[in-house]
């Protein structure tokens, strides 16, 4: 089984001569291992090695990974299922994917682990179903985008802007991320207006046809994973997952979700003035306002996007 390796030298925890580090890991298994400097440099690589490589290791963040997937999605066809197998080498600002597979330890301990695991494949030909997390994910398509974009969760309004602020602020603890919330909210509870972070924005919504019946919003989340955010349960039944994503509005008083944060949080009550459930087809306009997906942002005076539930990928279990 060939293996290409990708590091992006940008994410947080990727040092300068990490390549050699896993190569001396990996050995002769690794047949492309490359540093890159951006995202963009991501797809050259694939391009050049698509068909001589059999499994692909990102190592990175949500993003690092996001920009593989997509790209390897649009090489093999934008089938249904993305049947190249994927490992998560989990070393950037935002790691909340290999968090869902779950990948426990640093980048050594996952990278020691796929080892034992390739050298306990009799054949060497394929990963057992056992080390393979198949997830959904959702589909993007964004006005003003040639392809459309797959990513695993995407958030907007106040979510948008702290996680813009971890990302900028290069923050990789969840204690730090954690600290960062907090800030954010108390800021706003006794800070002045020109330091208040949590604002509305507008945008409309079309869930499965039916008109969403407000325009301004604190939150909005899609998401394919049953907690999506920190500290956040949705309310959908897990068997709903079947048929789409999860996807949540909150168009409420801020005040009332402050009041409420934990029990609206951990879904023990429903917020007034929201939608909560599995969707399969959101269309969203939104006007100066941004979103991320999987750690890509994205802003714009207006924002036109249909998210729909898109194909099946493969993550490696170490």
């Amino acid at each position: 089984m060939k293996i290409g390796v990708i590091c992006n030298a940008n994410a947080q925890r990727v040092s300068r001569g990490i390549s050699e580090r896993i190569k001396s890991i990996l050995k002769d298994r690794v047949v492309v291992i490359a540093e890159t400097k951006n995202l963009e440099e991501v797809v050259e690589i694939i391009d050049e090695n698509f068909r001589k490589v059999d499994l692909w290791c990102f190592v990175g963040g949500d993003g690092t990974l996001n920009k593989g997937i997509n790209h390897l999605w649009y090489k093999s066809g934008m089938k249904n299922e993305l049947e190249i197998p994927i490992l998560h080498g989990k070393a950037g600002s935002l790691n909340a994917i290999p968090d869902k597979i779950p990948l426990k330890g640093d980048l050594d301990d996952i990278m020691i682990r796929f080892r034992d695991l390739l050298d306990s494949i009799k054949d060497n030909s394929f990963i057992p179903r056992d080390n393979i997390r198949k997830f959904s994910t959702i589909k993007l398509h964004i006005k003003g985008k040639e392809k459309p974009e797959l990513c695993f969760t995407f958030f907007m309004g106040v979510p948008f802007l702290i996680s813009k602020k971890i990302i900028e602020d290069r923050l990789k603890s969840k204690a730090k991320i954690l600290q960062t919330i907090y800030t954010i909210i108390a800021k706003f509870v006794i800070g002045e207006e020109k330091d208040r972070f949590l604002k509305k924005i507008k945008a409309e919504f079309f869930i499965d046809g039916q008109k969403y019946p407000y325009l301004q919003h604190y939150v909005v989340v899609g998401s394919v994973f049953r907690e999506p955010a920190l500290f956040f349960s949705p309310f959908a039944e897990v068997d709903k997952y079947k048929h789409g994503f999860f996807f949540f509005v909150y168009s409420g008083d801020v005040w009332t979700a402050l009041r409420n944060f934990r029990t609206y949080a951990t879904g023990k009550k429903r917020p007034p003035h929201s939608f909560s459930d599995i969707a399969s087809e959101v269309i969203i306009k939104a006007y100066n306002a941004g979103i991320n997906y999987d750690g890509e942002i994205l802003e714009a005076d207006i924002l036109e996007i249909k998210a729909e539930p898109g194909p099946v990928v493969n993550l490696i279990k170490v």
